[in-house]
């Protein structure tokens, strides 16, 4: 039997999830300055219950931004699970994420942005960023298994050094548009030069 209150709790679940879909809708649409009224029209909700289930919409915002960059990198994660070799596999990563999942990844170094001038921001950007580079050092483990690879460093910081020229080239790309920023091709290369991978290893099948 639901009681009164398992039903009010369930109903506020719901809406807090409707919130957030129609934020990411209206968010990867506009970027951080949307305005609520827009995303709770969409949502067919009320402007309080943006500062009631999230606070305020910087914090919405944040918290839809998490969800996109996990999910970006999931993404990635998937394109390249049919790779036979590290570069392929490493080359699938790199396009999904500068690519078809460049928007998600972006809005991310915005809320990254963000959080450097809003204590109350960083411990969800703190949080995701420990989560990808926890998925990245899985991933490259895997990798080192398979080829025998010897890294220059440790291999927490290196998990974080694919990330950083991620978020670099995705924050350059959208500085600059596509007619002065990196060429796909060229943003694969860049990262690889970053990551110092040898050409053995990149042929070495997987």
């Amino acid at each position: 039997m639901t009681t009164p209150a398992r039903a009010t709790r369930d109903a506020g679940k719901a809406t807090r999830q409707t919130l957030l879909r129609a934020a990411a809708e209206v968010f990867a649409e506009q970027g951080e300055t949307a305005p609520v009224a827009k995303i709770c029209r969409l949502a067919e909700a009320h402007p309080n219950q943006v500062t009631y289930y999230f606070g305020s919409k910087d914090q919405l915002f944040v918290e839809v931004a998490c969800h996109a960059v996990l999910r970006a990198g999931r993404h990635a994660e998937e394109a390249a699970a049919l790779a036979t070799t590290v570069g392929d596999y490493t080359t699938a990563l790199i396009s999904t994420l500068l690519g078809p999942e460049a928007r998600n990844v972006e809005l991310f170094t915005t809320a990254m942005s963000m959080a450097s001038r809003r204590t109350d921001l960083r411990p969800q950007i703190s949080e995701t960023l420990s989560v990808l580079h926890e998925r990245g050092q899985d991933a490259l483990m895997r990798t080192l298994v398979r080829t025998g690879w010897q890294l220059r460093a440790s291999i927490d910081v290196e998990a974080k050094a694919f990330w950083s020229a991620i978020f670099g080239l995705v924050i350059q790309q959208a500085a600059a548009g596509e007619q002065l920023g990196y060429s796909l091709e060229e943003a694969v290369a860049v990262v690889f030069t970053n990551l110092q991978i040898p050409e053995q290893v990149l042929q070495h099948a997987i």
